[in-house]
């Protein structure tokens, strides 16, 4: 297997996972031929394509700088605000429209308008990831031509509609694996899980259609807006593509 399509789901800080996975396909010299994508796979993917190595991406993230670019919005249309002019990101997306890409990268968001998944293949980079990543309520909606958008993830954690147009093995990566509920029985915990199970059944179509699925029960045991476990994910993306890789090596045609 030397040329793939790459679908990367959301899921915030766990995006370090999707970093170990890439990570390991460049060093088995795997060409990345597309790439579907939402929240930070969406950002991730768009800087992979741009000529950024996983290792700086993980530098990056893990600079103070990066972490300068959240505040406190003290709840004043979301929890936190972005600079979405800070240098740190231009760094990351050093690249100003979707187009310009060597690789075609597929962005999805939500118009919370009218409910609908909208597919971006062109456009300006920074505005298209940062409302592919406005992950209502904690960050703002982003207005672009004429929609009011949000979090793709709201929808679909793994898009790969676009991806079906290419004829390469897809490679799905996704940062919310089902698990069994351990949280305590009340009436708040229960909407949560109802609202994740709704998102997760509509991921589910998109993983049947995956030559590879990767994901990882343990992705769950890290919080989605801490940063401070970025290495581990890191490793642990890079170990999970590893196995399984090596296992569709090996597997008849």
């Amino acid at each position: 297997m030397s040329e793939i399509s790459l679908a990367l789901s959301g899921g915030a800080a766990r995006g370090a996972y999707h970093l170990g996975v890439l990570q390991y396909i460049d060093e088995m010299n795997i060409k990345v031929k597309a790439i579907s994508a939402t929240s930070i796979g969406a950002i991730i993917g768009t800087s992979y394509a741009a000529g950024v190595s996983p290792q700086k991406q993980l530098e990056i993230f893990k600079s103070k700088e990066f972490r300068k670019i959240f505040s406190f919005n003290f709840f004043l249309n979301s929890v936190f605000s972005i600079n979405s002019k800070a240098a740190i990101l231009g760094q990351l997306m050093p690249i100003d429209k979707l187009e310009e890409l060597s690789i075609p990268v597929y962005f999805t968001a939500v118009d919370l308008t009218s409910g609908k998944e909208l597919y971006y293949s062109n456009g300006k980079v920074p505005e298209i990831c940062m409302a592919s990543s406005a992950l209502i309520p904690m960050f703002e909606p982003v207005e672009y031509d004429g929609f009011i958008l949000g979090d793709g993830g709201l929808i679909n954690h793994m898009p790969i509609k676009s991806l079906l147009e290419h004829p390469y093995p897809i490679i799905g990566v996704n940062l919310h694996p089902l698990t069994t509920s351990q949280q305590q029985n009340n009436i708040f915990n229960f909407i949560k899980r109802a609202v994740y199970l709704k998102t997760y059944s509509s991921s589910q179509d998109s993983q049947n259609k995956c030559d590879i699925f990767i994901t990882n029960n343990k992705l769950r045991n890290y919080s989605l807006f801490s940063l401070k476990h970025l290495d581990e994910l890191f490793e642990l993306g890079y170990q999970d593509a590893g196995s399984l890789l090596d296992i569709y090596d090996t597997m008849p045609n």
